[in-house]
């Protein structure tokens, strides 16, 4: 499911929910909106629920098509009975990802352009000046000073593009999906880093944060509230603390001696937490934490954006350089035989 599309469902089932429509009510309107696929998704929803399922359990079922983040917030919002207020928290957080990817896209989209171009006139020179200066008394004059030149020395080059893009889109999606479980390594190395480790960070806590509220609020016990907020954040680093969050309250002990025992929490946000359990009001402490730490992630995400955006300018302009500089020694050294 796209993200847009996302936000748009959350909404109308937000919406539809807050004014008091059955959820079957609602499920069978969108039956007849969106894409193909998002009508059969929506009917087998229907189905699932009218035959006893629960709405998370009935989204479980079409996992292919729902993001597992949205699947756990509503699970955890039925244990509450916030439904609509969760489907509106939702589609708030899927409106500030879209506005923030297209925000990332606009500020790289010149510098990555930028980037391909550099590297297909590299390619290019490789190409000309080799077919140019090719002669059967000796070797190919090889103007961009990497060794390469020709058909042999393009076909060389773009071997060795295309396997460092594939090697860098391989670690990229390795670390997304969590491979060998690199997030409990790198997440608290990430944290340090002033912009991006406050993004990862303040979303996830965010998440926790409504969640855990939105089940105490709901009366739910303190171990399950617990373990769904944990699984809310969809961040692998916190939930990894998860168990030793749960065998601290099995044990009596407050939720901020839990979360300092699960050794994955800010100092400060435990302090926080701390702070609304001796006042008497955690669920109220929590709500207004949850809105604090989205505003300061969707900030921390623009300067991100920011961040890419001048990296990948400054990889450009070091190719650039790099190239002129090796090119001009090349020929120098062309005249220096001549002399």
């Amino acid at each position: 499911m796209k993200l847009r599309a996302t936000a748009n469902f959350c909404r109308r089932l937000g919406v539809g929910l807050q004014a008091g429509v059955d959820i079957l009510r609602v499920l069978d309107t969108e039956t007849r909106t969106g894409d193909q696929r998002h009508r059969k998704v929506m009917n087998a929803l229907v189905d699932d629920i009218r035959g006893g399922c629960t709405l998370a359990k009935a989204m479980f079922n079409q996992r292919s098509y729902f993001p597992p983040l949205l699947i756990q917030m509503v699970h955890a919002s039925e244990l509450a009975g916030r439904l609509d207020s969760t489907f509106l928290y939702m589609a708030s957080y899927y409106d500030d990802l879209v506005q923030t990817r297209s925000f990332f896209l606009q500020r790289i989209s010149w510098s990555v352009m930028q980037l391909a171009l550099a590297l297909v006139v590299i390619g290019a020179v490789i190409l000309i000046q080799g077919l140019l200066s090719n002669s059967p008394s000796g070797p190919a004059y090889d103007a961009s000073g990497l060794g390469l030149s020709g058909i042999n020395g393009f076909l060389m080059y773009c071997m060795v593009v295309i396997g460092v893009i594939a090697v860098l889109g391989t670690l990229g999606f390795g670390v997304w999906k969590n491979w060998f479980n690199c997030h409990r390594t790198l997440m608290p190395l990430v944290q340090r880093i002033p912009s991006l480790g406050t993004a990862l960070t303040t979303l996830g806590l965010s998440r926790f944060c409504m969640s855990l509220s939105m089940l105490l609020n709901a009366g739910v016990e303190a171990q399950r509230s617990l373990k769904q907020a944990f699984l809310a954040t969809g961040n692998y680093y916190f939930i990894s603390g998860m168990d030793r969050a749960l065998e601290s309250i099995s044990h009596g002990n407050s939720f901020g001696d839990a979360m300092d025992q699960a050794g994955v929490f800010p100092t400060e946000f435990i302090e926080q937490i701390r702070l609304g359990e001796l006042s008497g009001t955690e669920t109220e402490s929590l709500d207004y934490l949850a809105l604090q730490l989205r505003e300061r992630a969707k900030a921390a995400l623009t300067v991100i954006a920011t961040i890419a955006s001048g990296a990948i300018w400054l990889s450009v302009m070091g190719l650039i350089a790099f190239m002129v500089l090796r090119m001009a020694m090349q020929y120098l050294s062309l005249l220096n035989s001549f002399l």
